[in-house]
C-alpha cells in the first residue's frame, strides 16, 4: 500500500533489474492477475528467464492481448473466486503446458471503508478474491503436481499491509494477513511432496491500485491526489518501487534458488517493513 513519506534523503535510486539469466528454465508457470500491473509484470519476468507461462486474469480482452504480446504459451479467462472455473483454468493450464512445475498468485483488489462500517458483500468479495482465490489456485495446482511426483514452488501475493494493516483498508489488510498464514500453512501441508511455498509483500507500487488508494486519502484529507501519490513512497528508495522490481522477486521464489526459503512472507517494500 505504501506509507507517507518525504522521500529518501539521499535522493531517490535508481531502478536496478538484474539480467533475466535462465532461472526458469524449462519450468511451466501459470499466472494470475496476469493481464495488467504487478501480474504482468510477474508474467513477463518469468517468459524472461525462460518459463513457458500460462495466464489467466477475468479481463479476457486484456489477457489475450497480454499473452500475445509476451509470447505466452496460452491464456484462461477466469474468475479465481469461483471454484469451478479454477478446475477449468487449471486443467486448460496444465494440459496446455504440458504440466505445472510453478503458480504465482497474483490476482486481488483493494476496497477503502470506514473500519466500522465495512459492508459484509465488500468483505465476502475481498476474501473470496484475494485469500479463498490464491488457495482455490494453489490447492488445483499442487494437487497436479503431487499426481506428477514432480517438485514444484507457489508463490502468493500477500502485502505490507497484511503485516503492518491500514485502518481505512481494513478488509483487504485482513485479507492479505490471511495470505501470509495460509502461505505458512500450504508450505508446511505441501514439503512432503517438494512443493515450496511462499509469498512477497510488496509495498507501495506505480499501479492503478495505488493511484486508487491516494484518491482516497485526498478525499479524506481534503487534499489533492497528486500531492499525495507523490508522497506515498518507499523511505528507503525515496521513490515508488516499479512492478518490474518486485516481478524479480517472484523469479527467484519460483526457482531452485529459494529451495531453502519456505513459507516465507518475504517484503519487497523498499526497507519499510521491518519484519
Amino acid at each position: 500500500m505504501g506509507h507517507f513519506d518525504t522521500g529518501a534523503p539521499h535522493g531517490a535510486l535508481p531502478i536496478r533489474l538484474g539480467p533475466a539469466g535462465d532461472a526458469l528454465a524449462g519450468r511451466r508457470v501459470l499466472v494470475t492477475g496476469a493481464a495488467r500491473g504487478l501480474g504482468r509484470a510477474v508474467a513477463a519476468a518469468a517468459v524472461a528467464a525462460g518459463a513457458r507461462v500460462w495466464l489467466t486474469d477475468r479481463l479476457q480482452d486484456e489477457v489475450s492481448a497480454t499473452a500475445d504480446e509476451l509470447g505466452a504459451a496460452g491464456w484462461t479467462a477466469a474468475d479465481v473466486a469461483d471454484a469451478g472455473q479454477v478446475e477449468a483454468l487449471v486443467e486448460a493450464a496444465d494440459a496446455g503446458l504440458q504440466g505445472l512445475d510453478g503458480v504465482a498468485n497474483v490476482a486481488g483488489f483493494v476496497l477503502h471503508h470506514d473500519p466500522l462500517a465495512i459492508p459484509a458483500e465488500d468483505w465476502a468479495r475481498l476474501f473470496a478474491v484475494n485469500v479463498t482465490g490464491s488457495y482455490l489456485v494453489a490447492a488445483a495446482a499442487a494437487r497436479r503436481m503431487r499426481a506428477a511426483g514432480r517438485p514444484g514452488s507457489i508463490v502468493h501475493t500477500a502485502s505490507e499491509a497484511g503485516k503492518v494493516g491500514h485502518v481505512d483498508s481494513l478488509a483487504y489488510s485482513a485479507s492479505k494477513a490471511a495470505v501470509i498464514s495460509m502461505t505458512r500453512m500450504l508450505s508446511k501441508a505441501l514439503a512432503g511432496d517438494d512443493v515450496n511455498v511462499n509469498c512477497v509483500c510488496p509495498g507501495g507500487l506505480d499501479t492503478a491500485m495505488l493511484r486508487e488508494v491516494a484518491q482516497v486519502y485526498a478525499e479524506r484529507t481534503g487534499g489533492e491526489p497528486d500531492a499525495v501519490l507523490d508522497q506515498l513512497v518507499a523511505g528507503q528508495l525515496g521513490r515508488r518501487a516499479s512492478v518490474d522490481e518486485v516481478a524479480q522477486a517472484y523469479v527467484f521464489l519460483l526457482s531452485d534458488a529459494a529451495h531453502t526459503i519456505r513459507g516465507q512472507a518475504v517484503n519487497a517494500d523498499g526497507g519499510d517493513t521491518p519484519y
